[in-house]
C-alpha cells in the first residue's frame, strides 16, 4: 500500500506555527520507511494523516491510489482495516483483558472467532507475552502494553503498518524484538512506516527509506523516492 503526502500543511487550533508545512513525500507500496527527528517535529501529526484521525488545512493525502479527502467515511473504513496502527500512547480498552483488546478487533473484521483466538495465543506465545492475557491495561507496565498494541496492530496482517514510536517505553530486548517482528511482517509484503528517535530502534531496522523531519519540514530524504508527483 503506497502513501503520499502532497505539499501537506497542518495547523492546530491556537497555534500559530504550522505543524507540517509544505511537506511532501512519497512511501512506495511494499518498502519500510522511518520517519525521524526530535519531539515536535512533526512525526506523530504525519502518521495522523495517513489514518485521517487529522485532515490538513492545505494539500493532499494519498493512501493505495486514493485522495484520503474525497473519500467517504464508510469507504475510509474498510481502508483503515487494511491498516495495523501502533499508537504512541497504546489507545487500549481500560475495561478489557490485553487478550481482548487483540481479540475484538479480529471478530470486528470478520475473522471466525475459533480462528481468531487461536492466532491471538500464537503471537502472544510468539511475543513471549501470554502471562499478560487475563491482565487489564492498568496492571501493565508501559512497556507491556505496547507490546499488545503491537499485537493488536500485527493481526491480522496488514497491507500498511503505521507504527508511532513503537520502542518508547521498552528494554533493549524488546525493542530487538520489535524489531524483528516489523522486518518478518515486511518481509510479507506490507508497507512499513515507523516513526521513531529511537537511536537503538533505527540501527536495527531495515529501512530502505528515511525522512528526516525538523520543525514541521522535510531536512532530508535518504533512500530511493518516486517522485511525489507520480501517480493519480
Amino acid at each position: 500500500m503506497r502513501v503520499e503526502l502532497r505539499e501537506v500543511t497542518v495547523y492546530y487550533e491556537g497555534h500559530f506555527v504550522p505543524a507540517l508545512s509544505a511537506v511532501s513525500f512519497t512511501v512506495p507500496e511494499g518498502a519500510f520507511a522511518v520517519l525521524t527527528g526530535p519531539t515536535g517535529s512533526g512525526k506523530t501529526t504525519t502518521l495522523r494523516l495517513f489514518y485521517r484521525e487529522l485532515s490538513p488545512q492545505s494539500g493532499s493525502v494519498w493512501v493505495d491510489g486514493v485522495n484520503l479527502a474525497r473519500l467517504p467515511f464508510r469507504e475510509l473504513q474498510r481502508l483503515r482495516r487494511q491498516m495495523g496502527i501502533v499508537f504512541q500512547d497504546c489507545r487500549l480498552l481500560p475495561c478489557e483483558t490485553a487478550y481482548e483488546n487483540v481479540l475484538l478487533p479480529l471478530l470486528a473484521r470478520g475473522v471466525p472467532t475459533r480462528q481468531a483466538q487461536a492466532m491471538v495465543l500464537e503471537l502472544f506465545a510468539e511475543l513471549g507475552i501470554s502471562y499478560l492475557r487475563h491482565k487489564r491495561p492498568v496492571a501493565l507496565s508501559g512497556g507491556e502494553q505496547q507490546l499488545v498494541a503491537i499485537a493488536r496492530a500485527l493481526l491480522p496482517r496488514p497491507r500498511l503498518l503505521l507504527a508511532d514510536e513503537p520502542a518508547g517505553n521498552v528494554e533493549p530486548m524488546t525493542t530487538a524484538h520489535i524489531a524483528e517482528l516489523f522486518r518478518r511482517v515486511h518481509a510479507q509484503g506490507t508497507t512499513v512506516l515507523v516513526a521513531t528517535h529511537s537511536a537503538d530502534l533505527l540501527t536495527l531496522l531495515p529501512a530502505t527509506l528515511q525522512i528526516e523531519l525538523q520543525d514541521g519540514h522535510v531536512v532530508r530524504v535518504t533512500g530511493a523516492e518516486p517522485q511525489s508527483g507520480s501517480g493519480p
